[in-house]
């Protein structure tokens, strides 16, 4: 600027002395060296710039109706948030479990032997025998007393629809009926497994009369049991009758029944009827497992399918149906039948859409369950198949990326520590430069959020700014998140407001840090799980936030100094062939006058510095460049200050251009009343000003 008002000053002179200087003027009668050091007073510029002149409204420079200014700063999308970055709902259900058959029911089966007279009479002896056979006329007579007859070992027929088994529980009727004339004194009975003469047991009969059934049974538990039974039978003869009876060998004889009931099998080779097995409790409970801490009471699912597998180990048919009595879908409990054949592996989905579902039914635990019903009905069809107790279907389910509308419960005290992380602003060259004290009165920080989340969340975040050995904390309160409270509505939008009412922003700011080092925590469910379990979050949670700093130009400065140092701009290159030249100058003035309507002060000091000797050789200093305007109580200018400044170039300061290879320039800024106020900064402030430049040319004849 210096540079430019000389080559102006220069510029004017010459064109002065051109218009002057009389041509009829005899030069020689001159002395050989002629100084001549006139003074000239220049004109120069003035005018008038507002403030809108300069900074032109904009996204980010705003002026309030009344033309305060306020800087606005906005960033979209600072956080953008979805329900999968807090939780893992897409895979809550894998469950597993295995049900074994156990013993089963087994319809009754019999077999009958019969045995004649005349087959009887062969195991007696021959005088017996004889006598017997020769009572045999059609006619009536007392039936003989005999003794104990061993018929030894005889086969029943085959069982039907059996080939073996192993009992859990049951038994053997074994029923003799006395066909004969005469009464049986009683009957021993031992059986026997035709397939390996294995014992199966044994019975003993009293006294049997003629016409009479006496059954006696065996307990088949735990016994091993084939189609094809052995009895090895002893009679133990009979007193004979006191009356005539008819006595035909082939007409009378004994009968053996052989008849199985109340049958339950563990293991074997039978036909099973269909039945329910009952050996089963036939209750089981569905885990959800959301994640740690996570207590879900009620979730509603749009769309979704719990997906299965059977797998069966048994040669039997079987139907699976499963029932949830907790899980609601148009009014009905959710229920699945599932048919398999033999030794198959079925897979398939049972349809959650449009359903809710209660994992709070069960008092002892409360969350995350739900109670399933289920029936196993089995059957052989008609067939033989092998069997054992220890057969089984594994049932497998899982929930698989359901569509959710919403999940009640408790979604855990997750905690998230900010750990200390310094912002190296790289800006303390600048700072060592600044001295004084200045005040950004009232700077805004909003986060203004959306949140989807009906979750309490606490967050305590902290900032220190440190500048040499001063520091200054941001001493903000711990901040409750604002969260919806459903069903009245699933969206709440706010905003986090940081300022001077709950904050130290503005020392914090105006330290102003070299280095910020923040830190901080967030929790959600602060208070910890209170039993209530009324959390919500729903499908498309999510939390968005957008940032928006606003610094309103309200402020306070007190002797606010910045020094920069930069190149001599003023110095000449010594072969440069100049017609203005600074040994031309004997003194050079610039006078301005400086209508001043804003309230902030300004100073400035220019000197010339030499490097070697590390000295300002010379300075020009106008530390009254601008006074501030007066200010009422709200910070606002009421008028004006007139300031009328003088630079003074002397030749001094001329001769130290040459020495100096730096201009150190020192800036001072004062808001009104000496800094002690907060100023606020309108559009329609004005500076007016005007200049003139008042030169001492020393011209030299040679």
């Amino acid at each position: 600027m210096i540079k430019r008002f000389c080559l102006l000053a220069v510029a004017a002179i010459s064109l002065f002395i051109q218009g002057c200087v009389k041509e009829t003027y005899d030069m020689t009668k001159l002395s050989e060296e002629v100084r001549l050091s006139p003074s000239l007073a220049i004109p120069g510029p003035r005018g008038e710039v507002l403030f809108s002149d300069i900074v032109k409204a904009n996204d980010t420079v705003l002026f309030d109706d009344d033309n305060f200014v306020r800087l606005v700063f906005r960033q979209d999308s600072v956080i953008n948030l979805q329900l999968e970055d807090y939780y893992d709902l897409n895979d809550m259900v894998n469950f597993r479990q295995s049900y074994q058959f156990g013993v089963i029911s087994i319809g009754s089966f019999q077999s009958t032997l019969t045995l004649t007279l005349n087959q009887i009479t062969q195991s007696m002896s021959s005088a017996t025998r004889n006598q017997i056979s020769a009572l045999d006329d059609g006619s009536t007579h007392l039936f003989p007393a005999f003794p104990s007859v061993n018929l030894g070992e005889k086969t029943f027929p085959a069982f039907p629809g059996f080939d073996n088994a192993v009992f859990q529980s049951g038994y053997l009727d074994i029923s003799l009926t006395n066909n004969l004339t005469t009464p049986l004194s009683g009957a021993t009975l031992n059986l026997y497994n035709s397939s390996d003469h294995s014992t199966v047991g044994s019975v003993t009969l009293p006294e049997i009369p003629a016409g009479q059934t006496i059954i006696r049974s065996v307990d088949l538990a735990d016994k091993r049991v084939t189609s094809s039974l052995v009895a090895a039978i002893v009679l133990s003869g009979s007193s004979g009758t006191s009356a005539p009876v008819i006595i035909s060998l082939n007409n009378s004889s004994i009968s053996v029944l052989a008849g199985g009931r109340d049958l339950k099998v563990k293991s074997g080779r039978i036909v099973i009827p269909s039945q329910r097995i009952s050996s089963l409790d036939e209750k089981d409970t569905i885990t959800f497992d959301p994640g740690e801490g996570i207590e879900i009471e009620k979730i509603r699912i749009n769309a979704g399918n719990v997906s299965y597998k059977l797998t069966s180990t048994t040669s039997l048919a079987s139907s699976f149906t499963v029932t949830l009595p907790t899980a609601i879908k148009n009014s009905a409990a959710i229920t699945k039948t599932i048919s398999t054949a033999t030794g198959t592996v079925y897979t398939g989905t049972i349809d959650f859409s449009s359903s809710v579902s209660d994992l709070g039914t069960d008092p002892a635990h409360p969350f995350n369950r739900i109670p399933m019903q289920y029936t196993l009905n089995v059957s052989s069809g008609g067939v033989l198949v092998n069997f054992n107790s220890t057969d089984k279907i594994e049932l497998e389910l899982s929930l698989k990326d359901p569509d959710i509308d919403y999940v009640k419960g408790y979604f855990s005290q997750i905690s998230e520590t900010i750990e200390p992380d310094t912002l190296d602003l790289d800006i303390d060259e600048i700072l060592n430069s600044l001295t004084g004290e200045f005040l950004i009165s009232n700077p805004i920080i909003r986060l203004n959020y959306s949140n989807s989340f009906a979750i309490p969340l606490k967050v305590d975040f902290q900032a220190t700014g440190s500048r040499g050995s001063r520091s200054v904390n941001l001493s903000l309160d711990p901040i409750m998140i604002s969260y919806p409270q459903y069903p009245e509505s699933r969206d709440i939008s706010s905003v986090i407001t940081i300022d001077r009412d709950n904050s130290d922003l503005p020392e914090l700011i105006s330290l102003p840090p070299g280095k910020v080092v923040f830190s901080g925590s967030a929790a959600m469910n602060p208070d910890g799980n209170t039993g209530a379990r009324d959390n919500y979050v729903f499908g498309n949670s999510r939390f968005l936030a957008s940032a928006e700093v606003e610094v309103p130009l309200e402020f306070r400065m007190n002797n606010l100094q910045f020094a920069d140092t930069i190149d001599n701009f003023l110095k000449l290159d010594e072969d440069e062939d100049s017609p203005v030249k600074p040994e031309n100058f004997k003194s050079l003035e610039l006078l301005l006058t400086a209508t001043n309507y804003f309230p902030l002060g300004v100073g400035v000091r220019m000197g010339l510095y030499d490097e070697d000797t590390r000295k300002v050789l010379s300075d020009i200093d106008a530390s009254k460049l601008l006074e501030a305007a007066p200010v009422n109580q709200s910070g606002k200018s009421t008028g004006f200050r007139e300031t009328k400044t003088t630079f003074e170039i002397d030749q001094d300061f001329f001769d130290a251009i040459k020495s100096s290879e730096k201009i150190i320039i020192w800036f001072t800024l004062n808001t009104s009343s000496s800094g002690t106020v907060d100023v606020k900064i309108y559009s329609d402030y004005k500076i007016g000003f005007k200049t003139s430049v008042v030169a001492k040319p020393e011209i030299i004849f040679n």
